[in-house]
């Protein structure tokens, strides 16, 4: 196991990729997805508007405890989902995919070839950039992109994808919104706090991210959910200017330290 407490921040990130062949095992992947199904459990949500975190919850595991807990609350049986960035998913987002209340109607996109057999879990596995899926307008009732809109326009050859130039968050979230029927819904999560360029992604910062959700706002209702993790206490909510200073790998749980999460409640067709 590496000792990422030791380890200094440039050398980290540039590790990421070998790190989680070493950290997320199937330990770690059940300690997910024992997390956020106990959250999942809990009471007082009342989504999109509130979600309430057990305490603790995922102390020092990765954002994806709050992530797949979002995915989950979002969710209802028989909805047409998208799921962005389905090819490299951990084994506790597929998981979490097979755990769908039936009917299950969940389609993949990516650039990328998926690295599991996704004809097991998906309704379809398509090979295209999300921002032109080539789906026809309001197709789907839910869209997830559940950590994927911070690679957009990035080097992703980790994950056997050349670099898009072309490709923009801006672009993908529109094209997410021409996809989304009217009354349906988007969950974008992104690793949020001070801004920072990894290469590979990007942690969005409060600037950076409420431009995107600028151009959003006229054509949905708009939740804006943010959580951090801390150290002896796992993650819980808080306010998007308590992670202003917020960095990347700063709690040391191979992952975000800072998350931020939109819910798009789609009012009407996309012009």
């Amino acid at each position: 196991m590496v000792d990422i407490d030791h380890m200094g921040l440039v050398e980290m990130v540039g590790r990421i990729p070998a790190l989680i062949g070493d950290l997320v095992g199937d330990d770690l992947q059940r300690s997910i997805t024992r997390e956020y199904t106990r959250a999942l459990r809990a009471y007082g949500h009342s989504f999109p508007a509130s979600v309430s975190l057990p305490r603790p919850c995922g102390e020092r595991l990765p954002e994806r405890v709050v992530e797949l807990l979002l995915a989950r609350l979002s969710y209802w049986p028989g909805a047409a989902v998208l799921d962005v960035g389905h090819a490299n998913s951990m084994t506790c987002h597929r998981d979490m995919v097979r755990s769908l209340p039936a009917p299950r109607n969940v389609t993949g996109i990516d650039r990328a070839e998926p690295v599991f057999d996704a004809s097991l879990l998906y309704a379809e596995s398509v090979r295209r950039d999300i921002c032109d899926t080539g789906f026809s307008d309001e197709t789907f009732d839910l869209v997830w992109c559940i950590s994927s809109l911070e690679h957009i326009g990035m080097d992703n050859s980790t994950y056997g994808e050349s670099r898009s130039d072309g490709a923009t968050a801006e672009g993908a979230l529109a094209e997410m919104l021409r996809v989304t029927r009217a009354g349906g819904m988007i969950l974008v999560t992104v690793p949020y706090g001070k801004s920072e360029n990894h290469g590979w992604f990007r942690n969005f910062d409060q600037e950076s991210w409420q431009d995107l959700l600028e151009a959003v706002r006229p054509h949905g209702s708009v939740h804006e959910l943010y959580f951090a993790h801390a150290r002896g206490a796992g993650w819980c909510r808080t306010d998007a200017e308590e992670l202003r200073t917020t960095g990347y790998l700063d709690e040391g749980n191979a992952g975000a330290a800072g998350l931020a999460a939109v819910v798009i409640e789609k009012y009407e067709p996309w012009p």
